[in-house]
């Protein structure tokens, strides 16, 4: 297959510098948000759960951005504050979703004691968001209805997973991690189910200011219960869509006072009517969408004499044309930075 793009320099340049973040330019309207179906590869190889996304099951995952600021509603937050993305591939042997996902933050609060402290929330930790069928909907009780006053039917709809972890030291892991949801049948019987052991695998490593949280994680359909868990456990199967999203709760209070402990910040992966800005814990309706997909073709597999990439002429001033040639048939990205 060959394909010839022509491309204008000025006007590429100019989309990368509002588009991409390593330039810092803050805008609530020309943000890189979170594919509108993410495709997630079943890869051969497993990531070795370190927390280090060097494994070359990732190479197959595109990374996606957690830059929707969710609290407080719609304000930018710049990128010397935040800034976070992750990814996600599954495996068809281990039936088993596996995530990374690296934050950058200028503050580390883990002050957090589970059943002493305020709420898990209040403090810098992740959420993962997952709607097995993406049936949408409210998730928070087993309620009388599907509605704002009772939300929802059946607590299992979908699952916000709470995940905490305390921050080690700079260079180190840790490995023990607390899954916090919201469960009950209304507000006046809340309870508040551990599941850790949805997540096989996890560990959390820092490097200074830049956190990697590297985990697996079991996927159950809404008949779960402590009665049913291995019958609620999902077969994952390539074209299986489902709902997902990623957040941050970042807490930046103890820099202030450390006896304070209330969430700054809340950031997502998906763009959110203003309406729904912090709905994602009671309602599935906007999570993200993703689908599973086959196993990619490896690159090792290319011929190595093939001339695969030309681009005419080089060095250019003003325009150039891109031509790539090879056998394969599929979704290509083209990544070009302006040094």
């Amino acid at each position: 297959m060959k394909s010839i793009i022509p491309m204008n320099l000025r006007r590429l340049f100019f989309y990368c510098f509002i588009f991409l973040p390593a330039y810092g330019i803050a805008s609530p309207k020309l943000i890189v948000v979170q594919d509108d179906t993410v495709f997630i590869p079943d890869v051969s190889t497993i990531p070795l759960i370190d927390g280090i996304s060097d494994d070359n099951c990732w190479e197959f995952s595109d990374w996606q951005a957690i830059d929707q600021v969710w609290i407080p509603y719609g304000a930018v937050v710049g990128s010397e504050d935040f800034s976070g993305r992750y990814k996600v591939v599954w495996s068809s042997v281990e039936n088993l979703l596996y995530f990374v996902i690296e934050i950058v933050d200028d503050v580390i609060s883990d002050a957090y004691v589970p059943d002493q402290t305020a709420a898990i929330y209040n403090f810098d930790m992740t959420e993962v968001f997952i709607d097995e069928d993406k049936s949408g909907n409210y998730h928070v009780f087993d309620g009388a209805a599907n509605n704002e006053q009772s939300l929802g039917t059946n607590a299992e709809n979908a699952f916000a997973y709470h995940i905490f972890s305390a921050f080690p030291e700079s260079g180190q892991t840790n490995t023990d991690f607390r899954v916090e949801d919201l469960g009950g049948t209304d507000w006046g019987n809340v309870t508040h189910p551990i599941y850790n052991d949805h997540f096989p695998e996890f560990v959390l490593r820092r490097d200074g200011n830049i956190v990697c949280w590297e985990f697996s994680l079991i996927v159950y359909d809404d008949t779960y219960s402590d009665e049913n868990i291995e019958g609620s456990r999902v077969s994952l199967e390539a074209g299986k869509v489902m709902g997902l999203s990623i957040a941050f709760n970042d807490d930046d209070e103890p820099e202030v006072d450390p006896s304070l402990t209330e969430r700054d910040n809340f950031f997502g992966s998906v763009a959110v009517a203003e309406a729904a800005y912090n709905d994602h814990w009671k309602n599935a309706d906007d999570f993200g969408a993703v689908k599973l997909t086959e196993a990619p073709v490896s690159v090792n597999n290319k011929k190595s004499d093939e001339a695969t990439l030309q681009i005419i002429p080089n060095p250019a001033n003003d325009s150039f044309r891109l031509s790539f040639t090879n056998e394969y048939t599929g979704t290509l990205n083209i990544r070009i930075v302006n040094t």
